[in-house]
């Protein structure tokens, strides 16, 4: 198998077992995304989390609508500007990350933990230079399509 397609394979199971702690939680992946952002970030401006995450900021203010309604987060205002809105952790989502993250540890060994430490310096380079090239490759490959993607047997759009 090709290590495109072993990543291809690799992806979604990574992907399952990031959400599956989250999901215990009702958190999903879009939702663990803000709360993870805003982990790292400490309180930050609505305008920050959207663009940490790459978002638009009218998804970011569904997620942290939905997310300030089952206490995980919470809204507050900027000191020094009473336009701007800083968003918050709670005790309780920053006790679940501390134990979703130690529970992600515990997974990194499990699968890295006895592979030597050059080989994986090495790994993260390769994947390093795969994810700088990811973007411009997909971009590439949609513009091949040309403006619209048109389903067989359905009209072009416009």
């Amino acid at each position: 198998m090709s290590l495109v397609g072993m990543l291809f394979r690799l992806a979604p199971r990574l992907v399952e077992l990031l959400d599956l702690g989250a999901r215990d939680y009702g958190l999903g992946f879009a939702r663990g995304r803000v709360l993870w952002a805003l982990r790292e970030s400490g309180p930050v401006l609505m305008r920050g989390l959207s663009d940490a995450l790459n978002v638009s900021p009218r998804t970011v203010t569904g997620l942290v609508d939905a997310l300030e309604a089952d206490g995980w987060v919470t809204r507050g205002p900027h000191p020094g500007d009473r336009r701007a809105t800083i968003v918050s952790l709670t005790p309780a989502a920053e006790d679940v990350l501390a134990r979703l993250d130690a529970s992600y540890r515990a997974l990194a060994a499990d699968l890295v933990g006895d592979i030597p430490e050059a080989d994986l310096a090495r790994c993260r380079a390769v994947v390093r230079v795969l994810g700088d090239r990811l973007d411009a490759a997909v971009s590439r490959r949609i513009a091949e399509f040309g403006p619209a993607v048109v389903r067989p047997g359905r009209p072009r759009p416009g």
